[in-house]
């Protein structure tokens, strides 16, 4: 699954590259139907699984991609989406660095306070808009990117 996954990631930039926007729609059935494919040879694979645990774990995840089988594939759909989470695991870094280095937060309002100041800087970042003017401007009363 991982190579197939990866294969529809690569297709896709070096579309992407070529100024085109969209997979046609018999390469969009061809990766569906490898897709399910490999789902149905994972169940037959499972049912050979002799640990129990490890059987039910990966029941429910074979469970859980074929339910969730078109947010897996939207990258290939929606070429504005991204293939990997990265962002929002850095994101999330963040908050989990910050965390650790100060021994948590002593109150559930100094975490809000944070995460409401990283929310304002990253959305800054993202927009690619000036980080110190916008600043100034809501500490002013006007903000600009609400």
């Amino acid at each position: 699954m991982t190579g197939l996954l990866c294969e529809m990631n690569r297709e896709r930039r070096r579309l992407l590259d070529q100024g085109i926007r969209s997979f046609p729609e018999e390469v969009l059935c061809g990766y569906e139907q490898r897709y399910t494919s490999l789902l149905n040879k994972g169940r037959e694979e499972n049912r050979k699984t002799k640990h129990r645990y490890a059987q039910k774990e990966e029941k429910t995840l074979l469970n859980r991609m074929e339910a969730y089988r078109e947010n897996h594939l939207l990258f290939l759909y929606n070429f504005s989406v991204p293939f990997d989470d990265n962002m929002s695991e850095r994101d999330l870094r963040k908050a989990k660095n910050r965390e650790k280095m100060a021994g948590g937060f002593r109150k559930e309002s100094g975490n809000e306070m944070y995460c409401a100041i990283l929310t304002v800087i990253e959305t800054l970042k993202r927009r690619k808009m000036g980080m110190i003017e916008n600043l100034k401007k809501l500490f002013m009363g006007t903000p600009a990117i609400f």
